[in-house]
């Protein structure tokens, strides 16, 4: 069995015949993200969670945790070797390349893995998962943190950039303890199927701005924003790809965003700083090319499925045609795409 199949050997059969990669699955997660599932396992429905994935969560694109899904190894190695030399940042209690499981891999996160376990130990998620921190990462520079340049072959990121005060600063640290044939994968959130679903997208612009700034925290509009508009739908705060329409509710109410913005707290705030769609973070990445500020391509992308995207960024020097009006347009149509689903 080859180094990849090792990494999808924790799977079970579905009521199909089809064999399921289940590393990635937390009961208490998935019942947590999935309040109607929770729901029907309390009232005799399913004898639990699992059973409920296995016949239908997966096929509806459910989340199996209120922050993301169980990773979907093929699309986050699409383009990287896994058997190389890796950093994950921000693996947090689930990771997507676990040393546990072979991974030649060193992790950076926020906090150590102590205080990992203890932030986590009492929220319903499998801190066993939680790892040995390499690298305590307090804001600066990655080839500072680490101590090496042009040493990785990937790194993997998983509901990160959408944290990052200042994107640009982080993508081209990345370049830098990159190896010239490096990938750096990302999953990120799309914010039509989140807690994002009332904000706009983010611009280039945006992404400019906090650069120029150099921010090393989230701004307080940015902060405002969030807890005004964070929102929820039957109770969960992200959800797949399912055609159920969008959100319902909002989590905060307006007193929280006002409080926070006016008592604007020293301690660091951590929300989405900003907000994509697959076509819209592709065109991101085409216009800080053509400015200048990046060397990354993006070498292969996956579109929006269980309310996140893939993408794989690798160095390159060839020019890219990209056109702007059509990506435009295409922007326009990611959101055209959740206003026509069905209402709540």
């Amino acid at each position: 069995m080859d180094f990849f199949s090792r990494k999808l050997s924790d799977a079970k059969v579905a009521p199909d015949g089809s064999e399921v990669d289940l590393s990635g699955f937390e009961e208490a997660s998935y019942l947590e993200a999935n309040p109607d599932v929770r729901q029907a396992v309390e009232d005799g429905q399913f004898s639990s969670g699992l059973d409920h994935y296995l016949e239908f969560g997966r096929k509806e694109g459910r989340k199996t945790s209120p922050g993301g899904t169980s990773r979907d190894l093929a699309k986050a190695f699409a383009v990287a070797n896994p058997a190389g030399k890796g950093l994950e940042i921000g693996p947090s209690h689930n990771p997507i390349a676990p040393k546990s499981l072979g991974y030649d891999v060193e992790t950076v996160d926020h906090l150590s893995s102590d205080e990992l376990m203890t932030k986590y130990a009492d929220q319903g998620v499998d801190t066993s998962k939680i790892e040995a921190v390499d690298f305590v990462w307090h804001g600066e520079p990655l080839d500072e943190l680490v101590g090496k340049r042009s040493y990785y072959d990937w790194i993997v990121a998983s509901h990160l950039i959408e944290h990052v005060p200042d994107p640009v600063s982080m993508l081209q640290q990345c370049q830098v303890i990159l190896k010239p044939t490096g990938v750096l994968s990302l999953v990120v959130p799309d914010k039509r199927y989140c807690f994002d679903y009332f904000r706009p997208l983010s611009s280039t612009g945006d992404f400019l701005d906090a650069y120029q700034l150099r921010r090393v925290r989230p701004s307080r509009g940015q902060i405002f924003d969030h807890f005004a508009s964070a929102a929820s739908r039957n109770g969960a705060i992200s959800w797949g790809k399912d055609g159920g329409g969008g959100a319902d509710s909002l989590v905060h109410g307006l007193s929280d965003a006002i409080d926070l913005y006016v008592s604007n707290p020293s301690e660091y705030v951590d929300v989405h700083c900003w907000c994509f769609t697959l076509t819209s973070f592709e065109l991101m990445v085409a216009d800080l090319r053509a400015l200048g500020l990046i060397q990354f391509v993006i070498k292969a992308s996956f579109d929006t499925d269980a309310g996140e995207f893939y993408v794989s960024l690798v160095k390159g020097s060839e020019e890219t045609a990209t056109s702007r009006l059509s990506a435009l347009f295409g922007v326009e149509a990611d959101l055209m795409a959740i206003r026509n689903e069905p209402t709540i």
